[in-house]
């Protein structure tokens, strides 16, 4: 992220690789400086998928919101 945001810090940058919906991984994106992030596998698994367990998908993907929530309003302050 350094090397793109440095020379071109309006960048807006979306990484989708390598994010994982875990306070320490989308916080170390963030601390980066990317805008958003994208999530695959790492939030919508096989298993999920193949369960039809779209309640335990439902409640990754809020818990995944509030710590982009908790981290975004980080940078805010």
């Amino acid at each position: 992220m350094k090397a793109i945001k440095g020379p071109c810090p309006w960048t807006k940058i979306m990484p989708t690789g390598g994010v994982s919906p875990t306070e320490e991984n989308l916080k170390g994106w963030f601390d980066a400086g990317v805008t958003c992030v994208g999530m695959g596998s790492q939030l919508i698994s096989k298993e999920i998928l193949a369960n039809k367990d779209f309640d335990l998908l439902q409640k990754k993907v809020e818990e995944a919101l509030a710590i982009i929530k908790r981290v975004k309003k980080e940078h805010l302050t």
